[in-house]
């Protein structure tokens, strides 16, 4: 998505906290969107690990990096589905750039559509780390949910602070 970002000459918006020009930012992120994601998760995964670890679990690491794998991918398709329809959108000019920043600075349509992913971005990743949580290390109940969010909380940090 980075790419086609780019390709349509895309800013990001807003500003992205790594000094990369907004103008070659998503030219840049074909570059390092995926090792971000990747160091987001590891990062989460050992969350996942430690806590359960401090819990009185005996997690097996191998089972928390592959429940953890499953819950972003199903997270991320929050994500996903917005850029699959905007993006290619945006590389062909059947949006236009400067109408769709309008949008999103003005919080009309456009806003409205990301926001609504973005919403269910985040309780998809709500639902689906917590059961990973439980599913890789035995955890239950309030344990289970407490370091699924926590797990979210750097996993989400992470990406924020590198990706925007």
């Amino acid at each position: 998505m980075a790419l086609l970002l780019a390709r349509a000459g895309a800013r990001a918006m807003p500003e992205p906290y790594l000094r990369i020009d907004a103008t070659t930012y998503f030219a840049w992120g074909t570059l390092f969107y995926a090792p971000a994601i990747l160091v987001a998760w590891l990062l989460a995964c050992d969350v996942v690990w430690l806590l359960a670890r401090a819990l009185g679990g005996r997690p097996d690491f191998g089972a928390v990096l592959t429940a953890m794998a499953a819950a972003v991918g199903v997270g991320t398709l929050g994500t996903l589905v917005p850029d699959l329809v905007t993006s290619p959108l945006r590389m062909l000019g059947v949006i236009d750039e400067a109408a769709w920043e309008t949008s999103i600075s003005q919080h009309t349509g456009w806003f409205a559509f990301t926001w609504f992913w973005l919403v269910a971005y985040v309780l998809l990743f709500l639902v689906a780390f917590p059961l990973a949580v439980r599913h890789s290390t035995g955890l239950r109940g309030p344990a289970a949910a407490v370091t699924g969010v926590v797990a979210f909380g750097v996993f989400q940090a992470v990406e924020y602070l590198v990706l925007r």
